[in-house]
């Protein structure tokens, strides 16, 4: 499967806008240059598993919606009551968005809804 690189980055500059983040935040996140987010961001540089791997946790997304062809949804969204979130953040967010879609994995599994 051939993933088209300008919707990856369209679909992460989507989520990254929606959460509040700059490419600084997600750049350092990545420990990356921000430059590097902006390419992914446009379409000019692919990705790689690892980095995407990273993306979806810290989107709480899996990484099938980042390379489809599909809108993507995140599972969940959180709010922040702050523009000072820092590379601490979001690796704890990282973890607990984790977490949450072991679970919604589990439930499905179990033949549960995804928002039972």
């Amino acid at each position: 499967m051939t993933a088209n690189l300008s919707n990856i980055g369209m679909k992460i500059k989507q989520l990254r806008e929606n959460a509040n983040l700059t490419q600084k935040q997600i750049a350092d996140f990545l420990l990356v240059d921000q430059s590097l987010i902006s390419k992914f961001e446009k379409g000019e540089r692919s990705i790689s598993s690892d980095t995407l791997n990273q993306l979806a946790a810290l989107f709480c997304c899996p990484i099938s919606s980042l390379v489809s062809d599909d809108a993507i949804v995140p599972t969940y969204t959180i709010a922040f009551r702050t523009t000072a979130i820092d590379n601490a953040d979001l690796n704890a967010l990282t973890i607990i968005n984790k977490i949450a879609l072991n679970q919604f994995k589990m439930d499905q599994l179990a033949g549960g809804a995804v928002n039972d």
